[in-house]
């Protein structure tokens, strides 16, 4: 079972009641504390509605200073949350506008095959009026 947020094997992980997502539990926190909404179908969400997964764990140590290598993990572990999420949210926007661009890519060639059919029938109806006279 991988977080649908960073892709890896969640420490706490925690299951959305409304769309059945599984995430870890520190990332889709900080999300919902930004945004109040699910990460992946971007519905409400709130904490109440996450459910934790009881798994087995073994004994984690105590946070230490960044001196200590436990210290340094750590330190990592939370860079590397919030790179996930800002890969998460780029990934999001990336989608966004390569929709917003598949629609305005659509709108101007509509508008583009207009332009040029009302300039076939334009040069159509000059050469009409011009063999009439």
């Amino acid at each position: 079972m991988l977080c649908s947020i960073s892709g890896t094997v969640p420490e706490e992980p925690v299951v959305s009641s409304k769309s059945g997502h599984l995430y870890e539990k520190q990332l889709v926190l900080k999300i919902i504390k930004e945004t109040g909404r699910d990460p992946v179908t971007d519905e409400p969400l709130e904490e109440s509605e996450l459910l934790p997964l009881g798994v087995g764990k073994a004994a984690h140590p105590r946070p230490t200073p960044a001196t200590s290598i436990p210290g340094l993990l750590s330190l990592f572990q939370n860079e590397w949350d919030a790179t996930m999420l800002e890969m998460h949210a780029l990934r999001q926007a990336l989608h966004a506008t390569r929709q917003e661009l598949a629609h305005a890519l659509y709108q101007h060639d509509a508008a583009t095959r207009v332009i040029s059919r009302a300039l076939r029938e334009r040069d159509a109806a000059l050469a009409e009026r011009d063999v009439a006279l």
